[in-house]
């Protein structure tokens, strides 16, 4: 393991980026925001945005955070419990412990959760792929063709992952996500290393490196979290491996449960979208792959995750809600676009201006959407 920890001296670079605000997005002050990071004083329906408001919603905050409490205070977490009431969103604080509990990666028994946590851990350090010293060239004398293509690829896409956000763009951060994505590879030969599945790690590294933003950092630390995000990026992908398999067909059929979904719920834009020739891969074919990271701002991402990682094995279903209710937040601008706006539109959705609030609208709708078809599978036949 020689040399292994030596890529990580430029972590204290990495916490300052997150003290002078440039982490991205969930760690910044709260001021007048409740815990969950939203701005509850803007344009929440029947709040006014005056001191009492304030502090009406501030104990409304209060009282999710004391559930929550309550809930991984258990001697034997109730992970359903913790899924609904992480649906709607996870204190920043606590984030990096539910994301572990909701994924199965760290076990609800509070007594057996620090053992088998350093375990992991430490099985991460000894996987026989991680070979740190393949980053000095050695490692690619005995790699095959294919694992010697797989780090190229990998080595070409860690630049290009979550651009302007100043965080991904350290050089140790980098290491780390090329690390995680070539042994994620390696070890799921189904499909190996595929481009998009490291927009997915970039919620797990933000949020698990915010866990160390107090205290020493040495290099035992930092390799936990580089692990946690490997063992939680495997979790996570479990439920939806064939989106990255063989022709990707968990995307295709997702992309065509979205056509179908839309056509139930908005004839209208369907009809639209089909008359002027639009094919749905032509822009939801990304959307799926990157689970619609790339087309929110940065925090908004990790916010979404919270839903995600709480709807479990249900998340390949909501999804498809998901995506449709995301598209339709434009229908009425979509109706009036032809073809070439219309590719330009989805493509870079106008979301920079979005809040949480903006994502909250868009779950529910989803929510709603799912609980008024639940049963009824006909519109994805």
């Amino acid at each position: 393991m020689a040399g292994q920890d030596e890529g990580l001296s430029g972590f204290p670079a990495v916490r300052r980026l997150f003290r002078r605000g440039n982490f991205p997005g969930t760690i910044k002050p709260f001021r007048s925001q409740g815990e969950s990071g939203v701005d509850f004083t803007d344009g929440v329906p029947g709040v006014s945005g005056g001191e009492e408001g304030v502090a009406a919603l501030r104990s409304m905050s209060n009282s999710r955070l004391t559930k929550f409490d309550r809930i991984l205070g258990d001697a034997v977490v109730d992970v359903e419990a913790l899924r609904e009431l992480a649906w709607s969103g996870i204190p920043p604080r606590l984030r990096p412990d539910c994301w572990r509990l909701l994924l199965g990666y760290a076990p609800p028994n509070r007594e057996r959760r620090a053992a088998i946590l350093a375990r992991k851990r430490h099985e991460y350090r000894r996987v026989p792929d991680f070979v740190p010293d393949y980053y000095d060239g050695a490692g690619l004398a005995g790699a095959s063709e294919d694992e010697a293509g797989a780090l190229r690829q990998v080595a070409v896409d860690v630049p290009r992952t979550a651009p302007g956000v100043p965080f991904f763009s350290q050089p140790d951060v980098q290491t780390s996500l090329e690390r995680i994505l070539y042994i994620w590879g390696l070890r799921h030969p189904a499909s190996g290393y595929v481009q998009g599945i490291n927009d997915l790690v970039t919620p797990f590294l933000a949020v698990f490196m915010s866990e160390y933003l107090e205290g020493p950092m040495n290099d035992w630390a930092l390799l936990a979290v580089e692990a946690d995000c490997y063992w939680c990026l495997c979790k996570l992908l479990d439920g939806i491996q064939d989106h990255y398999t063989h022709a990707q067909p968990g995307i295709q059929r997702t992309v065509f449960h979205l056509r179908e979904l839309v056509r139930r719920v908005d004839a209208k834009t369907a009809t639209h979208l089909d008359e002027q020739g639009l094919e749905f891969l032509q822009f939801a074919f990304r959307w799926v792959n990157c689970l619609l990271l790339r087309e929110l701002p940065f925090q908004l991402g990790v916010r979404l995750w919270d839903t995600y990682l709480a709807e479990g094995s249900s998340l390949r279903e909501f999804l498809v809600y998901a995506l449709a209710s995301f598209l339709l937040s434009w229908s009425s601008q979509l109706q009036q676009l032809e073809f070439q706006d219309l590719i330009m539109f989805l493509q870079r959705p106008p979301t920079a201006a979005w809040t949480e609030q903006d994502v909250e609208v868009v779950l529910s709708r989803a929510f709603m959407w799912r609980s008024s078809f639940k049963g009824a599978t006909s519109h994805f036949s």
